[in-house]
């Protein structure tokens, strides 16, 4: 083979070869092994994949197949991806046609044309090094990535690699052969996060503290170019402790839905045309879930914002407890077919009421009939305004043992107002008081948590007119009845004389 086909046709493979192996730049490292000349079929050979994920500060170069340094710049390493390389049949890499028919194919026509088995790679490692059997013969070789990294959503698109490979007349050395041949694939990937969206200070969502608001956000990857993004959903799957609200209380919003280019920057989609919304309700085997899915035109326009982040807030409501006072539940991103997990907890906490009467401390009496509100803030307490709703309550009132549950409350501060007393008795002198809710039930043994409790007194009998009886009222009922005979005697000695007089004036 003359030197200027040597030159033009090493050129071209490694072109070719190396389409899908990009990197930032192509330094190799002194133990590479790259020696000029003919083709050494002695010299010991080294197949060595690279794994990283592809992002907007990497992937733009074409490799080299030399080795790079670890301070490259090469993005987040992948472990667990598994690739394989099968031989092409019919190009013999120690004749000038093999090397004239390897420059002609493309990937696609090569995978037409496989011979014997395919030599499989380990798993990449932690820091993304997939290494390949020493025994790999020359040739050219069809790689494929068989098993995806866990976070990947597209595989690397198939590639062709020699061994070993020109460094052709612009390379560093130039001219030259590499018999340790490194490539670094990308792999588009995404992030998906899941946590508790904090209702607002005062706002209406915050005056209903047994809903919970979720937010699941996933990242728009960055795809090799010509890959688009065929599929991309959120799954938010809710345990027994939760449910979807029908129709969310006045002023909260329901779920939504929020796009953001890579620039930060909130993108106009819509609900209908761009993305769907399905809510399911748990059955006996299944959990509820709501799906957040972008329709085709939605995919589309995800495929312009690679590096962007979708954000699907997902509201739901609280109705039980569970005993370590936690929720958790799980969602799912599935994007072109790759799937990522995620998991959400939020504390929830409820509050108890105890109304009763003590005299001095003596034995409780329990009251039922006290009617009780809860408030955000002592202003909204003093005033009796915006008291919170619990799935559509705002009165809560003790039963026959003196005691009422706020079934459902986000954990924080509170005040509890009695604002009907027990029939008979008075309103508490101490009203509001301050309560703090934690996550978990109430508890009214050390420690104390999640419970209040108001004494009454009853309604004064002062401002009734009652008969006295007893001990003086003994004496001034005597003196009442001595008054009264004094009284009748006076009055029939005066009638007497006034009939005396009439008799002596008639004489």
């Amino acid at each position: 083979m003359s030197t200027s086909i040597t030159r033009r046709l090493g050129a071209a493979i490694g072109t070719v070869v190396l389409a899908a192996a990009v990197a930032l730049v192509n330094v190799a490292p002194a133990q590479a092994v790259t020696l000029p000349g003919n083709i050494d079929p002695n010299q010991p050979r080294s197949f060595t994949v690279h794994k990283f994920a592809l992002g907007p500060n990497n992937g733009q170069n074409a490799g080299t197949g030399q080795q790079l340094p670890s301070t490259a710049g090469l993005g987040t390493p992948l472990p667990g991806a598994v690739f394989t390389a099968t031989q092409v049949a019919g190009v013999d890499l120690t004749t000038p046609e093999g090397w004239t028919i390897a420059n002609s194919l493309s990937p696609q026509a090569a995978s037409t044309r496989l011979t014997g088995a395919p030599f499989t790679s380990a798993p990449s490692a932690a820091d993304g090094t997939a290494t390949f059997p020493a025994d790999m013969p020359l040739g050219l070789f069809y790689v494929q990535e068989t098993v995806l990294p866990a976070a990947a959503t597209n595989p690397t698109a198939p590639f062709l690699v020699s061994l070993p490979l020109p460094t052709g007349p612009v390379g560093a050395p130039a001219n030259q052969w590499i018999y340790d041949v490194h490539v670094y694939p990308k792999n588009a990937v995404t992030e998906t996060t899941k946590t508790r969206v904090p209702a607002p200070a005062n706002s209406a969502e915050a005056r209903n503290p047994d809903l919970i608001r979720w937010a699941i956000a996933s990242s728009v990857p960055t795809l090799a170019a010509g890959d688009t993004i065929t599929s991309f959903s959120l799954t938010d799957t809710v345990p027994g402790a939760l449910v979807f609200p029908a129709s969310p209380p006045a002023g909260v919003s329901p779920s939504t839905v929020t796009v953001t280019n890579a620039g930060g920057i909130t993108q106009n989609f819509a609900l209908g045309a761009d993305y769907t919304i399905t809510n399911t309700d748990a059955t006996s085997t299944v959990e509820a879930t709501s799906v957040l899915s972008f329709t085709s035109a939605g995919l589309t326009r995800l495929t312009t914002m690679q590096g962007g982040l979708v954000s699907f807030n997902v509201l739901t409501r609280a109705v039980s407890i569970p005993s370590n006072g936690l929720i958790t539940n799980s969602a799912t991103a599935n994007i072109n077919g790759a799937l990522e997990t995620v998991t959400g907890t939020t504390p929830i906490g409820q509050l108890t009421v105890f109304a009763y009467e003590s005299n001095n401390g003596g034995p409780r009496t329990a009251l039922g009939g006290a009617v009780y509100q809860v408030y955000l803030n002592q202003n909204d307490a003093n005033n009796q305004q915006n008291p919170i709703t619990i799935n559509g309550s705002t009165n809560w009132t003790t039963g026959a043992n003196g005691i009422v549950a706020i079934p459902i409350i986000t954990p924080g501060n509170y005040y509890v107002r009695e604002i009907t007393p027990p029939t008979g008795f008075n309103l508490p002198q101490s009203n509001p008081v301050q309560a703090v809710v934690v996550a978990g039930p109430t508890s009214t043994v050390p420690p104390v948590q999640n419970y209040v409790e108001f004494n009454h007194t009853q309604v004064s009998a002062s401002n009734f007119l009652l008969p006295l009886t007893g001990g003086d009222g003994g004496l001034w009922f005597g003196l009442g009845g001595g008054a009264l005979v004094a009284i009748a005697i006076g009055a029939a000695i005066a009638a007497a004389r006034r009939r005396a007089g009439a008799v002596s004036v008639s004489a």
